[in-house]
């Protein structure tokens, strides 16, 4: 993971969960706090089906200034299963929701992380809505790290400018992901990381 973890980690939760939307041009916001991620791919099927799984919780503050700031905690997490051998679309669900401190909590200095939780997604494939459960345990693979970063995104109707400084820690999570009946998450996560944000700066135009 390249140093613009911190960045577009921030930048896909704010859009995720709707930040932009209604903002005035020239809003600005600080956030401080730790996260963590992880990106999961497992095929089936004989090779045909391919499912990717993503999620992302964020445990920190967030401010406008020159307001105090809220505690921001949050999750989320989109789910993709895709028929490769005859590029059919089997599922596409995403969602996010708000946390409690027990379902997300941080272990040591970034060492180790763990989500339980059940996210309220929708299914844009079916068009139908979908309860995904999320339990899963990320334990630090390498050293401490830090990370300085900037970067542009533009979204439907606005654009994100951001910067950000920080730590992170690799990682590898593991446990499931489930609609209930299908744990999507097989095996352990291709990329993870728990991080924690000192200083990011995002900027709405």
């Amino acid at each position: 993971m390249n140093n613009k973890f911190l960045v577009n980690f921030m930048i896909s939760a704010l859009a995720s969960l709707g930040f932009a939307q209604g903002l005035q041009a020239g809003e600005n916001f600080h956030f401080r706090g730790k996260t963590v991620d992880a990106s999961f791919t497992t095929t089936s099927g004989g090779g045909c089906i391919v499912t990717s799984v993503y999620v992302f919780a964020t445990e920190g503050r967030l401010q406008s200034p020159p307001g105090p700031g809220n505690p921001r905690t949050y999750a989320y997490v989109g789910v993709t299963r895709v028929n490769v051998c005859t590029s059919t679309p089997l599922l596409s669900a995403y969602g996010s929701t708000t946390l409690t401190d027990q379902q997300l909590q941080f272990s040591g200095r970034l060492e180790s992380a763990a989500l339980n939780m059940v996210v309220p997604a929708f299914d844009s494939v079916l068009m139908t809505p979908v309860n995904v459960s999320v339990n899963l345990t990320w334990t630090g693979t390498g050293p401490l790290n830090h990370g300085n970063s900037h970067s542009h995104f533009q979204g439907l109707g606005f654009i994100i400018n951001s910067r950000s400084s920080g730590f992170f820690r690799p990682a590898v999570a593991s446990g499931n992901v489930s609609d209930g009946i299908t744990n999507f998450t097989t095996e352990p996560s291709i990329n993870a990381t728990i991080a924690q944000t000192q200083n990011g700066y995002v900027f709405i135009d």
